[in-house]
This record gives C-alpha cells, structure tokens and sequence, in this order.
C-alpha cells in the first residue's frame, strides 16, 4: 500500500497516490482545524477535551461533543476522496480520544526536512555530503509551517521552530554557494528566499554580494537602494552595520576595461531617476565619504561647516520604532530636502535620525535653516517632537 503524505511546509495537503486532498478544496473552517491539530500531533492520541478547546475557544456551544462528533463525520466522509482501501479511516476515535491510523505509513514532509537538516549537522560526513542535504532541506521549505492557519496558539510555536530551522539552512547554502564562488546559484537561493522571508538582511546581504561578484553592480545597487527602503519605510527596523557598510562596495561601477573620459564622466552623472529638486540625499557611506572630503579640505582652508543630527521623540514614551514613526521620518525627509540648499548634504544616520551637513555657512545662517525644517516639520501637525542637537564646527 502507497504512503499517505502529508504537506505541511505551505500549502496543507493530504495525498494517497495520485488522490489530494487540499485546502483549494472549500471546506469549513474548523474541519480543517480538526484535520491539522491532529497532524500537527500525530505522535499522540488527542483528547476530546482537548480538540473541543482548540475549535471552539470562547465559543459558547450547547453541546461540544456532539459537535465534534458531527465534525469528525464530515472529516472522514471528505478524506473519502484519497480512496484508502475499504474499511480503512485515516482518522480513529478511541475511549475519547482520537489519533491518525497508526497502521498506515505516512511521509511527512516537516519530519523530512528536519532530518536533512540534522544530517547535514553530521562531522562524520563529508562537506559535499553536508550541502547535498542542506539542499535537500532548502528544496523542501515552500513556505511557513500551516501557513494558511493564520496565528493560532497552538501553531505559532511549531511554525517557529521550523521556520528557525529553514533560515539556518539557508544560511548555510548561503555561505557555502559564497565560499565556493557559485554566484549565480547563490542569487536564485536568495530570491527563492526572499520569498518567503523578506525581513532577513543576511540574505539581502549575500544577494548584494553575488550581484556584485558577477559584475552586475548596477542591480547590487538596486537591490542596496530597495532592502534600505524596505527596512526603513515597511519594517521599521535599523539596518546591521554589515549592510550599511555594503554601500562601498556596489557603488564602485568599474568594468575593469578602460573607458574614454566621455564614459567616466557620463557615469559619474547624477541618474536623473534619483535628482531631487531640494538638498543633495545619499546613502550614509556616500555622507561619510564626502565628510572625509572635507576633513581633508579643511586641512587647508580651515573652511566651516556645520553638523546637525535630527531625531523623532515621541512625546508620550511610546514605542517610537511604529508605522506612525515611519510615516513621521518620511515628512521630516521632505521638510529637511525643501528647507536646503542643493549643495547642502543630509543622509540617513538610522531608523529615526537625519544627519545633515551645511557647508561654508555662517553659524547663524545655519541656525535659521535648522529653525526653518522645525517650523516645516511642526505645520505637519504632528505629535511627534525634534530632537536637534546642531553644532558648529571646524572640520579638522
């Protein structure tokens, strides 16, 4: 007789053969509850008690067991469709409790993919043999355990567990396919990935990597450009001090070829897709570059500038890093682009911090431009204060 297998990494599906039994079928709610509580615990028998709790929580029903009852009734009569041998349920029901058919093999695919996980953890095999089943593993995560269970107590922690798993694995991949220069390979994994978790910046930063190990700086930069929004603007999380150091290496745009003048200067260009009409914004290690610079002119010219860094305050001790913070930093961003000049310079210092640099300005002209992104950012009607700490200073 054929296995039953189980899908449970994603899509939830119970298949005998070429019979599946899914959740593109429209059935109840709790059915489905019903069927994945027991697989989520199939080394156990499950108690009535038990079942009524995680179905009908706060629920006020007459008459529970019945109710359940009626469930695993039309449980058993849907699993009709994966035709098991007759006489044959893939659900029993013994002195009030109920459990799988331990008769009847079953191929789960959350048990396979944690035990090529272990294997791969094995020091008595081989490196190849290692990455052979931590591919194995990788291939076999297609999303969150249940993922369609919402977030149920009693999933959450299982779904955890696995997805903790699933970044180790990929993490590994990651930086054996990066040691081994299989760029190309490693840049599919990342994708695949990302798909499935968006909010890791170690696989941002090997994707960075790869791009730029195979020449295509452009995309690195774009992709550099997109996870800083993403973290700023949709998470609200502060990026690592790896990713905010990986700017120096896709901004470098040499082929390794010897272009003409006309060529460099063309690249050099400021793209007109990234132009904004107020103040120069850039990347904190483009900001840092440029203050160096002037260290180094200052030497010189002992020439002035002016240093400021801008924080967001919630005045009511809330937590700061929300969707309202987020939404208060990009006003802050225009008000601070509109109130400079467009050889005035600011960037990004973290989650809630502007930095800014005013270049041969006088102190007090300084302090009526700092005044002046206050006044704008205030008319915004917001409930969020400034934190300015400005100074004036020799860069020396």
């Amino acid at each position: 007789m054929q296995p039953v297998m189980i899908t449970t990494l994603g899509e939830f599906s119970v298949a005998h053969g070429e019979n599946v039994f899914s959740e593109k079928d429209r059935r109840s709610k709790k059915m489905w509850t019903l069927l994945k509580y027991l697989c989520a615990f199939m080394d156990r028998s499950v108690t009535q008690d038990e079942l009524i709790k995680v179905l009908w929580s706060g629920e006020d029903v007459g008459n529970p067991a019945g109710a359940l009852k009626t469930q695993l009734h039309r449980l058993r009569s849907a699993l009709g469709v994966l035709e098991l041998p007759s006489d044959t349920e893939l659900i029993m029901s013994f002195a009030g409790t109920y459990a799988f058919n331990s008769s009847l093999e079953y191929v789960i695919d959350a048990a396979q993919f944690e035990k090529n996980f272990k294997r791969s953890q094995r020091s008595d095999i081989s490196e190849k043999e290692q990455i052979f089943f931590v591919k194995e593993a990788f291939e076999m995560y297609h999303g969150k355990y249940l993922k369609n269970s919402g977030e149920e107590k009693w999933v959450i922690p299982i779904r955890v567990y696995y997805h903790t798993i699933y970044l180790r694995v990929v993490h590994r991949l990651m930086d054996a396919l990066f040691r081994h220069k299989h760029y190309a390979e490693l840049i599919n994994v990342c994708r695949r990935a990302l798909l499935i978790e968006n909010a890791d910046q170690g696989i941002h930063i090997f994707l960075i990597k790869a791009l730029a190990a195979l020449g295509d700086r452009d995309a690195a930069k774009k992709h550099y450009k997109y996870v800083m929004h993403v973290l700023y603007n949709e998470l609200g999380v502060n990026p690592i001090p790896e990713l905010k150091e990986l700017y120096k290496e896709t901004i470098d745009t040499g082929t390794g070829s010897e272009d003409s003048i006309k060529t460099i200067q063309q690249k050099l260009k400021e793209d007109s897709s990234e132009t904004e009409s107020g103040a120069f914004f850039c990347e904190l290690e483009v900001f840092k570059s440029i203050y160096r610079l002037k260290m180094r002119d200052a030497q010189r010219s002992g020439q002035r500038a002016q240093i400021c860094l801008i924080t967001i305050k919630n005045p009511k001790d809330e937590e700061a890093e929300s969707k309202k913070a987020i939404d208060e930093m990009k006003k802050l961003h225009n008000c601070i682009s509109g109130s400079l000049r467009k050889s005035d310079v600011f960037a990004r210092y973290s989650l809630l911090q502007y930095v800014l640099m005013l270049p041969a300005a006088a102190e007090n002209t300084g302090k009526m431009v700092v005044n002046r992104i206050a006044n704008c950012y205030r008319s915004e009607n917001t409930n969020f204060l400034l934190d300015i700490d400005f100074k004036y200073v020799i860069i020396i």
